[in-house]
């Protein structure tokens, strides 16, 4: 099965609740029983001009250390996000792009998007698979950038942390964890479409090591802009979260249906240049990466992260 048959969502499959999902009431008892009512039906409207997303830092990579808190409060809900400029210099991204792409024999190409690496998002259930591939794509990213490309990032989210170390995780007697993906979108009409991270991290086998060590509900996503394109490309956030999705949109995969179905609800464009870095709570709101048109890729380099589930370190992946 393929990394993009994997990420498409299945549909009726529900996320597996892991954490600060509302309680459930204690049974009534038989003195506090009243008529029932039948449940009403899924419901397949919310109103569009109810606001969801909230507040979004957008800082120079200097003053990251001036908001300790921000992945605490992504989780908490009250920061959506944030766009970290000039975390890395053009030259530095560009280098790395240019390396990789001596690898394209390497590269998985599932058409509207190439990647170089492998990710947990499509591995097969026992991971055995990504395990395999792992320590050749790491040895393949030390040798892309001139800098600690790895280190620099674990350097940004510690900083938004308050202080926690952030690492690479691994799986006793499984091995080490990628730390990042680099995806091209061709610019053919390349496209990413509309997901969130609930929807398949906390249901499918492959990251059940990762549910384990780590708090993967409403889980952060996180990369580099490597190079723009000349048309597209944007990275869309949608004014919907996870918890509010009417089933229409829950029911279907990925897939331009569901693209238009999300169409209903604002949405908030992300402008980013090379360099500069986005974290957000990608498990929770909803997101899609517009269509490339042009001359040039639309190229990523990133996964995701989560709070370790003692809240002790930030774990980084893909």
């Amino acid at each position: 099965m393929g990394l993009l048959d994997r990420f498409r969502s299945k549909p009726g499959t529900q996320a597996v609740v892991q954490e600060n999902q509302p309680e459930v009431p204690a049974a009534a008892s038989p003195a506090d029983e009243v008529e029932e009512v039948a449940p009403a039906p899924p419901s397949t409207e919310v109103d569009p001009n109810r606001p969801h997303l909230g507040e979004w830092l957008d800082l120079p990579v200097a003053e990251v250390s001036n908001h300790p808190d921000a992945i605490e409060r992504i989780y908490a809900g009250t920061l959506d996000g944030m766009s970290i400029r000039g975390v890395f210099s053009e030259e530095e991204v560009a280098t790395g792009v240019r390396r990789a792409r001596t690898h394209a024999d390497e590269f998985n190409d599932y058409g509207k998007q190439i990647f170089f690496g492998t990710a947990i998002v499509g591995a097969d259930d026992d991971r055995a698979d990504y395990y395999a591939a792992a320590p050749i794509i790491n040895d393949r990213v030390d040798e892309l950038f001139d800098v600690d490309f790895v280190g620099r990032i674990g350097q940004v989210l510690s900083a938004v942390g308050a202080g926690r170390p952030a690492s690479v995780p691994s799986e006793e007697g499984r091995g080490d964890y990628v730390p990042i993906t680099i995806r091209f979108l061709p610019p053919d009409g390349g496209v990413m479409h509309a997901h969130t991270a609930n929807e398949f991290c906390n249901a499918w086998g492959s990251y059940e090591h990762l549910r384990e060590i780590a708090r993967m509900w409403n889980s952060l996503s996180y990369f580099v802009v490597g190079q723009k394109p000349d048309t597209g490309g944007e990275l869309v956030l949608y004014d919907l979260m996870w918890d509010d999705t009417p089933e229409d949109v829950r029911s279907l995969p990925m897939s331009e249906e569901r693209d238009a179905l999300l169409e209903r609800f604002g949405r908030t464009p992300i402008d980013l240049e090379v360099g500069d870095m986005i974290l957000f709570t990608g498990g929770r709101i909803w997101h899609r990466v517009e269509p490339v048109f042009g001359t040039q890729e639309r190229v990523t380099i990133g996964g995701f992260a989560a709070l370790s589930q003692d809240e002790e370190q930030v774990y980084f992946w893909s």
